[in-house]
C-alpha cells in the first residue's frame, strides 16, 4: 500500500471510530433472578426533607426498616421523567406518562412474563388495598385502568373461594360440593351472558369486556382447583387453610395493612406469583392511626406542613413492610425449598416523587426479601443512589428478579439508553 493511501485510510478509521464502535456494540443482558414471588407495595409521594434528614438509609421516617437492614436495598434519585409528577399520573408502576399509551403496570407485566414462561397460578395476579372513596389509577393492563379489591372481607372472598375453612380439618364439610356447584352455575351463567354482548360491542368495549371476562375464569379455576399452581409446584388442594377472622374495618389504612397480610398469606399458599397492595390514595385519604393527628394525608400531612404526623405516617408504612418480610420468614416456601421469604421479592414503589411540589426526579424504591438470592444485599442495608437513571429502570428489577427476560416492551421506549434494563446496582 502506497504511503499516501496508508494515511488516507487511517484518516477514514479515526473519523469514523465512535461509529464503528456503536456498531459493535451490545447492550448488556439483564441478569435475571430466581425469585418465584413479587409482594408489591405501593403509596403516594412523600416530602424529601424527611427522607434526607438522617442520611441515605434511616431516620425517623422509616426506622422500622432497621429490623430488616440486612435484607433491603433503598434506592433513591429515580428520574421518574415527568411521569409520575402529578394526581393521577400513570407512571408510577409503568413508566408512560398521560400522553403516552398501552399503559401497563409492572405487576402486569412480571404476571404476563410468568405465563409466557409457562407458570400457572389460580389468580395471575392479585391487586388489593386503596381507598373505597376514590377512583385508583395505579394499575394498569393495555391502556386499561385495574381496580383493585379494597375491602378485606372482600379480598378474602376472592382469594380463598373454594379454600378449606380454618377448622379441624377432620370434620368433614358436607355442603361444600353444594357450594362449589352454585357458584360454578353462577359463573358459567355470567361467561355465558358475557358471550352474548360480545357480538354487540365495539372493540374498545370487547377488551373492557374480555378483560372483565378473564378476571370470571380466573376466579372459575380458583373455585374449581381449590388454588393450587399447575406444574406440580404449589401445594395439593385443601393443604393451604384460609385464614380466620377477616373483617372490615372502619379506618383505609388499617385495612388496607389487613389487605398486606392476606396477600403474604396468598403468595405462601402458591394462589399467586404476583400481589400487590395499594395503601391510601394520591389524591386524600383519612388518616386516624395511633400517635397521629386526624387528617387527610395529602392536604393536611403533606400541604399543611404536619411534619411530624407524616413522619409517623411514614414510618408506619415502613412497619407494614417489615411486617410482611417478617411473616414471610415464618412461612414455609410452597415447594419446601426454604421458607417464602427465601423466594420473594419484597418492594415499596411510589405513584409520585416530591408530593409537596408535584415533581419526580427524585423516586424512592426500597426493595427487600431474599428474593432467589438476586439482591445485592450488605449488612447493615445498602443505600442506591441512582444519580437520575430512569424511575423505571427500577421498576424493571421487579421482572428481572423473578426471570423474566424480554424487558423490551415495558415503559417508556423513548428514553433512549439503557432505560429499558434493570438497575445493576440493585442485582447481586
Amino acid at each position: 500500500m502506497r504511503r499516501r493511501t496508508f494515511a488516507r485510510s487511517l484518516g477514514a478509521a479515526a473519523l469514523f471510530a465512535p461509529f464503528l464502535a456503536k456498531l459493535g456494540q451490545t447492550h448488556a443482558q439483564p441478569r435475571l433472578g430466581r425469585a418465584k414471588y413479587l409482594c408489591l407495595m405501593t403509596s403516594t409521594g412523600s416530602n424529601p426533607a424527611l427522607w434526607n434528614g438522617g442520611g441515605p438509609l434511616f431516620n425517623a421516617s422509616n426506622a422500622p426498616l432497621q429490623r430488616v437492614a440486612d435484607d433491603i436495598v433503598i434506592v433513591s434519585n429515580l428520574n421518574g421523567n415527568g411521569h409520575c409528577a402529578t394526581h393521577g399520573s400513570p407512571g408510577g408502576l409503568t413508566g408512560v406518562g398521560y400522553s403516552g399509551s398501552g399503559h401497563t403496570s409492572i405487576d402486569q407485566y412480571v404476571a404476563s412474563g410468568l405465563m409466557a414462561a409457562g407458570v400457572r397460578t389460580s389468580i395471575p395476579s392479585l391487586l388489593l388495598g386503596g381507598d373505597p372513596t376514590q377512583e385508583s389509577s395505579t394499575f394498569w393492563r393495555g391502556g386499561e385502568r385495574l381496580s383493585a379489591i379494597q375491602r378485606p372481607v372482600a379480598a378474602f372472598d376472592a382469594i380463598f373461594a373454594g379454600a378449606p375453612p380454618s377448622t379441624d380439618p377432620t370434620v368433614p364439610d358436607t355442603g361444600a360440593e353444594d357450594r362449589l356447584r352454585r357458584r360454578q352455575s353462577i359463573l358459567d351463567l355470567m361467561l355465558g351472558e358475557l358471550e352474548q354482548l360480545r357480538g354487540q360491542l365495539g372493540a374498545e368495549e370487547r377488551r373492557k369486556l374480555e378483560l372483565h371476562a378473564e378476571s370470571i375464569r380466573a376466579l372459575e379455576m380458583r373455585i374449581a382447583g381449590g388454588g393450587s399452581s399447575t406444574g406440580g409446584e404449589g401445594p395439593t388442594p385443601g393443604s393451604c387453610a384460609a385464614p380466620g377472622g377477616v373483617e372490615n374495618g372502619d379506618q383505609v389504612l388499617v385495612d388496607d395493612a389487613r389487605c398486606l397480610d392476606l396477600a403474604v398469606t396468598a403468595l405462601g399458599c402458591d394462589l399467586t406469583r404476583v400481589a400487590c397492595v395499594e395503601f391510601g390514595h394520591h389524591q386524600g385519604c383519612q388518616v386516624r392511626l395511633p400517635g397521629m393527628t386526624g387528617g387527610d394525608w395529602h392536604s393536611n400531612y403533606l400541604h399543611s406542613n404536619q411534619i411530624a404526623d407524616l413522619t409517623a405516617l411514614e414510618a408506619w408504612l415502613s412497619e407494614q413492610f417489615v411486617l410482611a418480610m417478617e411473616k414471610a420468614k415464618r412461612i414455609p416456601a410452597p415447594d419446601g425449598d426454604g421458607t417464602l421469604f427465601d423466594q420473594t421479592l419484597f418492594v415499596w414503589a411510589r405513584t409520585m416523587g416530591d408530593a409537596v411540589a408535584h415533581v419526580d426526579s427524585d423516586m424512592r424504591m426500597v426493595f427487600g426479601g431474599g428474593a432467589g438470592g438476586y439482591l445485592r444485599r450488605a449488612a447493615g442495608g445498602r443505600h442506591v443512589d441512582a444519580r437520575g437513571q430512569s424511575h423505571q429502570r427500577g421498576l424493571l428489577n421487579c421482572a428481572a428478579a423473578l426471570g423474566v427476560a424480554d424487558l423490551s416492551s415495558f415503559g417508556n421506549g423513548t428514553l433512549g439508553g439503557d432505560s429499558r434494563l434493570p438497575l445493576e446496582e440493585v442485582a447481586s
